[in-house]
């Protein structure tokens, strides 16, 4: 007995030995968090210019309290402001067991207008199956009023409502359950220069069995007898890291950047481009829809992330790499864990993943998927930049009170909750 005791003993000192550096290591870089007061699951942080110089430069996104805004160099915390809506955010009734209101699904712009995306929703009695009945299409100009932003005289218009050619949804039945589907997807440039912003929709017609895009110019209204011409996107343009061996397979575009004069198009999920708002791009960067992540432009070549990658930001010395897998499937053959990353140029010239030097991982670990991402200040270096990501929850074991957006300040050091 006495043996059996030291050897468990001896055993516990090893092993707390062995895990003594990687435990000191975490509490290091562990920091006094802040409180959360930017939360919920955010699609997109939205560039938009309100002013007529850098200083009237706004990041917009869809949260807790619906529409908040800030303007891009401000680094106080629990400065989001909240932006006035024409309609009342999704909430649901238990008494009635109905819902009430609209819930916005993402915002958009483009170098004039700010876009919301927006459903009503609605549920099966039986399954208890919430889904959306009613897609909304919002749009109006934003401009500066003392210390907030307003909309202009024409206020927020209902560009289109009940549009299932602009915003198909469909029932997929199967042995076992009932889902609905998007047959549509937005996508945008997001490009800090503002003439170089531009929105698309990309909606599927049951009626010929193809794709249309539509984009996103004005505040003009229409619904379906009176749709907006439709944007001809050539599928020979659409840059294909992966193309099928199927004849009959036709590229589909899922993301833009503008680089070199012109739109590109790509059908990985994400792209971006290195431009600042001063100086145009000089590299463009797309995924296969996996990890790897190609680079084209000045130089060219790729390299392969951890996982999925779900987003991206540049700095002026990396590039911010969001991942997390999207699809509903988690037994999916595609890599399913989250978490952010790095990757910088080397000597050679030749992107490479490498580790922060910040609490970036600490922080934001492989059990979050990182929906957006977005650095306020491109021209700048990764230490002096004001960065943002966007995370959502992902399996089990991680912390509900972590979702929403967190930031990574120069004066600060250190990746934080918003």
């Amino acid at each position: 007995m006495k043996k059996t005791i030291l050897f468990i003993v001896i055993a516990s000192i090893l092993f707390i030995t062995g895990c003594q550096q990687p435990i000191y290591e975490a509490i290091r870089e562990d920091v006094a968090p802040e409180e959360a007061t930017v939360s919920g699951a955010i699609t997109s942080i939205t560039r938009y210019t309100a002013g007529s110089d850098e200083s009237g430069e706004y990041l917009f996104l869809a949260a807790d309290g619906g529409l908040r805004y800030k303007q891009k160099d401000n680094t106080t915390h629990d400065s989001w402001k909240k932006f006035s809506l024409p309609f009342s955010l999704n909430q649901y009734d238990y008494d009635s067991t109905t819902f009430s209101g609209e819930q916005i699904l993402t915002v958009l712009a483009n170098d004039k207008y700010l876009y919301l995306i927006t459903a009503e929703n609605t549920h099966t009695e039986i399954e208890g199956l919430t889904y959306p009945a009613n897609i909304k299409l919002w749009g109006a100009e934003i401009t500066e009023s003392s210390d907030s932003l307003k909309t202009t005289d024409a206020g927020w218009i209902l560009i289109t409502e009940n549009n299932p050619t602009l915003f198909p949804i469909v029932e997929i039945t199967d042995s076992s359950d009932t889902l609905y589907s998007s047959n549509f997807r937005v996508f945008q440039t997001n490009a800090p220069k503002k003439d170089h912003r531009a929105a698309f929709i990309r909606s599927y017609s049951s009626t010929d069995n193809k794709w249309h895009y539509y984009k996103l110019t004005g505040l003009d209204k229409f619904d379906e007898s009176s749709m907006p011409s439709e944007y001809s996107i050539s599928t020979t343009d659409i840059i294909d890291p992966t193309p099928s061996d199927n004849e009959d397979y036709i590229p589909v575009a899922n993301s833009a950047a503008f680089f070199d004069d012109e739109l590109k198009f790509f059908t990985s999920t994400v792209a971006t481009t290195n431009e600042t708002y001063k100086d145009n791009a000089t590299l463009y960067y797309y995924t296969n829809s996996s990890k790897r992540l190609y680079y084209k432009g000045s130089k060219e070549g790729y390299v392969d992330g951890d996982y999925t990658i779900n987003s991206l930001a540049t700095t002026t010395d990396s590039i911010i790499i969001g991942y997390g897998y999207l699809g509903s499937n988690s037994t999916s053959s595609k890599p399913t864990a989250g978490g952010i990353g790095r990757a910088i140029f080397n000597e050679e010239g030749n992107l490479e993943i490498t580790t922060f030097k910040n609490n970036a991982t600490f922080q934001i670990t492989s059990s979050y998927i990182v929906l957006a991402l977005i650095n306020a200040t491109p021209d700048k270096t990764e230490s002096e930049s004001n960065l943002y990501a966007a995370i959502t929850f992902y399996g089990t074991g991680s912390g509900f009170g972590n979702i929403g957006l967190w930031s990574y300040y120069p004066d600060r050091g250190n990746w934080n909750r918003e």
